[in-house]
């Protein structure tokens, strides 16, 4: 956790979000799950990384980690994923790619947020209604933080709760809430992002790179749109949308 904790997160901690090519299951068994998180274990001391929480579902995994250098997470996403996807495709007998984006990664940036990613993120398997309880899922950190086990260290503890001896009773009190329930205004987020280019509202529509970069920053910001508003949006049909979308899907994975 962080050396320098008194920044406040600073820009240091991540929540990565790694899903399945066209949202299929890719932790199909007990044993792909086993797989990824040995990878996790592996791999995260040798790239300086702290992991924070995770939890690996059937299609996707969500994990926060944190590092003094940001790169260091960038690299270890990518050599975790990489060697996972080779052994999914040889186990499978599959070619291509086997994870959607290469990862998701958006920044926290205050504490509140790192608390109700960390519930978000271990209720996950409870919303899918696979488990009751967060503790009677295997592969998520909820029982490491009560255990202090997995991951976790006494750094990390003192770091998220203030040196508390009672943590235990603070980390379950945290509350749900759904974090990625961020559906847009279209008309206001386009208007925004045009600003930060620097490109005029007529142009718009005569310009096609635009409606990529904006399809790509959605993505990014992970943000929920209805797709027949932003086709009407730049007066396109939703079939050109579709075939937008995935060009851009298809080339954002190669970056």
């Amino acid at each position: 956790m962080p050396r320098k904790s008194r920044k406040l997160l600073n820009d240091k901690i991540c929540h990565n979000i790694v899903q399945g090519i066209n949202k299929e299951y890719i932790f199909k068994e007990n044993d792909d799950k086993e797989k990824y998180l040995s990878l996790l274990r592996k791999y995260y001391r040798d790239y300086e990384i702290d992991i924070i929480s995770y939890c690996i579902m059937d299609n996707h995994t969500h994990l926060i980690s944190y590092s003094d250098n940001i790169n260091n997470i960038s690299d270890f996403m990518g050599r975790v994923n990489s060697i996972y996807a080779r052994y999914y495709n040889k186990k499978y007998n599959r070619v291509g790619y086997v994870f959607r984006d290469r990862f998701k990664s958006i920044l926290i940036l205050t504490r509140e947020q790192l608390y109700f990613c960390i519930k978000y993120i271990h209720m996950n398997p409870v919303k899918a209604k696979i488990v009751e309880n967060e503790s009677e899922y295997k592969y998520s950190s909820y029982n490491d933080y009560l255990n202090k086990s997995g991951f976790l260290n006494q750094r990390i503890l003192d770091f998220l709760f203030f040196k508390s001896q009672n943590y235990i009773e603070k980390f379950k009190s945290i509350p749900y809430k759904n974090i990625y329930d961020n559906k847009v205004n279209l008309e206001i987020m386009l208007q925004k992002f045009l600003n930060h280019e620097n490109i005029g509202l007529n142009q718009k529509r005569m310009e096609g790179k635009i409606l990529d970069k904006f399809i790509s920053y959605l993505d990014y910001k992970n943000y929920k749109y209805s797709k027949q508003e932003l086709a009407d949006i730049f007066g396109i049909s939703r079939a050109t949308l579709y075939r937008k979308i995935k060009k851009v899907r298809i080339n954002d994975r190669k970056i």
